[in-house]
């Protein structure tokens, strides 16, 4: 990771939220039921996912989502199961499998597949991608692509970061055209400013897309993190050398020049009311707070902050779980006018996940903007 799980277990993080200010659902293995198809509360979006097990999605983590021009929301998942719940035990049915990674359509309260199998192909050679964050520009939608490959120690190895590009269909669903390589593209690892990996997330403002990214700080055991921004004009974002990052005030060409914006691994960045809202969990899935911060600019100090209570626990049936990567979804207008805010719940290991079809899906809060 830089998001600690172990993708080859799929390793989780949970949550369990109690919070001032922050309204949250936090059950695991009881759906909820929508009352209509009307998505207007965190416990509307719980039992949107909760109810979806079947072969196109059954559970996955890093919940990004994005509306685009044509009206239609999506959502990228990283690590993805596929496969249908056993009513009686409400573990996976026999046949259930994993892909590297997926994204859906969201449309009047319903869930459906943006592309068959996984969204993102495998680049080969046993590695595969995480999608992560979204943004559309130059008539396409682009998706941030974690590049990983499992280790023999059951972990594994950040292997830099591409852009997956897709054109819209008419009916919504998602073509794609190709991979494109970014600054961060064959940087393994990411320990270091100049192995970084700008895979985060992603915002349009004004000419410019805003990339955010992170990288690990070995022997750093307070702030094992650092996240970092780059911008690209949006007509040259396909364009590596046209990326800028920012370093103490400007913007300069090379990677390696950045200066952190955050002792932090950032998860999700969205513009919201002029306003600059950073989510983020220090060290990831083993811290037990989730931080919303409100700034004037990325690189700003905050100006306030709201905080989720999201510790690792155990389900009612006994199974272990994890939370991490706290995702804003502020294209979802809530009744409460609140902002909406998933936050990732996963297995401490694949045989967790496997006896709960409803313990890897996403848990979700609606909490007042900072």
């Amino acid at each position: 990771m830089t998001r600690v799980r172990l993708a080859a277990l799929l390793v989780a993080l949970v949550l369990a939220v109690t919070s001032t200010g922050v309204a949250a659902n936090a059950g695991s293995g009881a759906t909820a039921q929508a009352e209509s198809l009307a998505l207007t509360t965190a416990d509307d979006f719980f039992a949107l996912f909760q109810d979806k097990n079947d072969w196109t999605w059954s559970g996955a983590d890093q919940a990004t989502s994005l509306l685009a021009s044509n009206g239609v929301i999506y959502w990228s998942f990283g690590d993805t199961v596929r496969g249908v719940e056993d009513p009686v035990t409400g573990a996976y049915e026999p046949g259930w499998w994993l892909v590297a990674n997926s994204i859906l359509i969201q449309r009047d309260g319903e869930l459906t597949a943006a592309a068959s199998a996984a969204a993102v192909p495998d680049p080969g050679g046993g590695d595969r991608y995480w999608t992560q964050g979204m943004f559309e520009a130059n008539g396409y939608l682009y998706v941030l692509c974690q590049r990983v490959a499992n280790t023999p120690d059951g972990w594994f190895e950040l292997r830099g970061v591409e852009l997956a590009k897709f054109a819209f269909n008419s009916d919504g669903t998602l073509a794609f055209q190709r991979m494109v390589e970014t600054p961060s593209t064959g940087k393994v690892k990411g320990d270091s400013v100049g192995t970084a990996q700008y895979a985060a997330d992603a915002v349009v403002s004004g000419s410019y897309v805003y990339i955010f990214g992170y990288s690990n700080v070995p022997g750093d055991l307070e702030n094992p993190h650092r996240s970092y921004v780059a911008r690209a004009q949006i007509g040259r974002v396909e364009s590596a050398t046209s990326w800028r990052f920012y370093s103490d005030g400007q913007w300069v060409s090379q990677m390696g020049d950045a200066t952190p914006i955050l002792a932090a691994q950032v998860s999700s960045v969205r513009l919201v009311g002029g306003w600059w809202l950073l989510a983020y969990k220090p060290w990831n899935g083993w811290g037990d707070t989730v931080y919303v911060e409100k700034r004037s600019t990325p690189s700003g100090n905050p100006a306030a902050t709201t905080t989720i209570y999201s510790p690792a626990g155990t389900t009612p049936g006994g199974q272990q779980y994890q939370t991490y990567a706290p995702q804003l979804h502020p294209e979802q207008p809530l009744a409460s006018g609140k902002l909406l805010v998933s936050i990732a719940w996963n297995g401490k290991t694949l045989g967790d996940v496997a006896a709960d079809a409803d313990l890897y899906k996403p848990r979700f809060y609606e909490i007042s903007v900072p």
